[in-house]
């Protein structure tokens, strides 16, 4: 006999919240910008420092569009989940009793 525990629940999993996450991309944007600061005040002009800065240049960047991106998903499973639908339905024309309009193209 197995013992079901707590992992089997059909239960959300948790979710860091927002306050955990900005704090978490606040300290890796500080991270880049101090390695990038250090370099321009205190490194040598050589090409691994340059790769080095160019390294956080492109991770601050990733961070500041998964944080824009990853928002906008979650906000949209969000809606979902609330049984929002993301666009509206088209409008369904079968059974409307009206005329078809002239097939007169222009001759």
């Amino acid at each position: 006999m197995t013992d079901a525990g707590p992992d089997t629940d059909d239960a959300p999993l948790p979710r860091p919240s927002w306050r955990t996450r900005r704090r978490i991309i606040l300290v890796t944007l500080l991270f880049c910008a101090g390695e990038v600061i250090y370099l321009t005040a205190w490194g040598r002009d050589t090409s691994l420092h340059e790769t080095i800065a160019n390294g956080a240049f492109i991770l601050a960047g990733a961070v500041i569009g998964a944080y824009v991106f990853g928002a906008v998903w979650d906000d949209a499973n969000v809606m979902s989940n609330l049984g929002r639908p993301r666009r509206p339905k088209r409008m369904d024309f079968e059974g409307i009793d009206a005329p078809q309009p002239p097939k007169d193209y222009g001759q």
